[in-house]
């Protein structure tokens, strides 16, 4: 039985404050409703699409490439690119993200259709997956639209190319269950039981962060997206799915293996660098600890792994309006010598040297039912709004912001941000601050009888 959406318990305190709460762009592709999109480019998608790419796009995003990515279009504005901490890789403030969809052949050539088009605006040069989306068939999208931008004159240095691994997969190529997955392993002594996470039935593997099970995944990723290097490779809801099974101590030792194996893949040319895609764990309250966990300790066992030149530099959470926690709240601890201050997560990476990749800026469409009458946001569109507040944080380490989609006329209305430069610092402060509103006295208030 396929589960494709894996879901994520989040701490009470955090769906309860979320509850309260509340182009100008060359089209390059055409819509899948088209006629000639039918013809043409379904052909081009299918005669790409594999299930395991055999031959492998060599490379990797370099200083070089990326730049040059930035320099394509005019119509760009000038700071939409921001510079990566450690390896000076320039990264669009936006980029595109491949969970929403079902496992079909429709949704493939969306996808398909949305990366194209994102990355041949000159605006999006950040391309993310991971295993468990659609069922592998996301990754092997990723694949299929790599190759068509190679074919169009695109280099593999120019973009970003990131993936996940921890959530036990299925196939929707090939029909295999999580069982075969973990089973295979477990027969050959490569993984224990205590090493996988099962669902609250017990019925079924959910999540790992053990060596062989990552071992085995990432070369799934690689064969999947037919490229012989990820630029980013993250452990993926790691500690939403083992902290609420685990002692903090014993989740940050298994933490410790998942990263000497990143470690080690980076130095075989497998991955460039790894991280953490999250989801509560870092916006979380300490008292939550079921889910709360600490960047600076998760960066500590980094050092212990790596040295001080580990490849441990980003981080993936969401960000939105109605999401601002990682932002607003002073939940992480920060120790400098031997004073220790509670700070915000950004502010908590930035003294860790973490780079912050922000998603769900539109909430899966949620934040299309809130409006932002404001004019300071340039944009027309509601999408380009919402994007637009979300990339332009006052922090220096958010580098890009996820957004899916799949069709050309989504990809127009929302990347008619591009055009524009961030919010400045005291703009995006003004809106965001809370506004003190007057009580009126009920007789005034005109009642429909």
């Amino acid at each position: 039985m396929l589960s494709h959406f894996r879901k994520v318990s989040l701490p009470c305190s955090l769906i309860s404050n979320q509850i309260r709460s509340f182009a100008k762009v060359e089209s390059l592709t055409i819509e899948p409703t088209h006629d000639l999109y039918e013809t043409f480019l379904k052909e081009e998608f299918t005669n790409i699409y594999s299930t395991a790419y055999q031959s492998k796009i060599p490379g990797f995003a370099t200083s070089k490439g990326t730049k040059y990515y930035s320099l394509r279009r005019q119509i760009v504005s000038e700071d939409h690119f921001r510079t990566s901490l450690n390896d000076d890789l320039t990264i669009s403030s936006i980029g595109i993200g491949s969970y929403v969809g079902q496992p079909t052949e429709l949704d493939d050539l969306k996808q398909f259709n949305g990366i194209v088009e994102s990355v041949e605006t000159g605006g999006v040069n950040v391309i993310d997956t991971a295993i468990n989306y659609r069922y592998q068939k996301s990754e092997r999208v990723v694949g299929a639209a790599l190759r068509y931008l190679v074919k169009q004159g695109y280099g593999r240095d120019e973009l970003f190319v990131c993936s996940k691994g921890g959530y036990v997969p299925e196939d929707g190529d090939k029909g295999s269950s999580t069982e075969s997955v973990v089973g295979s392993l477990i027969k050959k002594g490569k993984l224990a039981e205590e090493d996988v996470i099962r669902d609250p039935t017990g019925s079924e593997y959910v999540h790992s962060i053990h060596p062989a099970f990552l071992e085995d995944q990432l070369e799934r990723s690689l064969s999947n997206i037919g490229v012989e290097t990820l630029d980013l490779y993250y452990l993926h809801n790691a500690a939403e799915s083992q902290l609420p099974h685990l002692e903090y101590d014993k989740f940050l030792n298994r933490l410790a293996k998942a990263f000497e194996f990143c470690e080690k893949k980076v130095q075989e040319g497998k991955i460039k660098s790894y991280g953490m895609a999250t989801w509560a764990c870092f916006r979380a309250k300490p008292k939550e600890s079921k889910f709360h966990l600490n960047l600076q300790d998760v960066v500590q066992v980094a050092q212990k792994v790596g040295g001080d030149k580990h490849k441990f530099r980003y981080v993936q959470l969401p960000f939105n309006i109605i999401m601002p926690e990682a932002f607003v709240e002073k939940w992480q601890d920060v120790k400098t010598g031997d004073k220790t201050n509670r700070e915000s997560f950004f502010q908590a990476a930035k003294a860790c040297n973490i780079n912050v990749i922000s998603s769900s800026p539109l909430a899966q469409g949620l934040m299309m039912q809130v409006p932002l009458n404001v004019d300071l946001f340039k944009v027309a569109n509601l999408g380009a709004k919402h994007l637009q507040f979300a990339r332009s944080i006052p922090a220096q380490n958010l580098l890009s912001t996820l957004v899916g989609q799949k069709t050309a006329r989504h990809v127009k209305k929302n990347l008619e941000v591009i055009q524009y430069p961030r919010l400045s610092d005291e703009d995006w402060e003004h809106f965001f601050k809370p506004t003190k509103r007057v009580a009126k006295a009920d007789e005034l208030v005109e009642m429909d009888d």
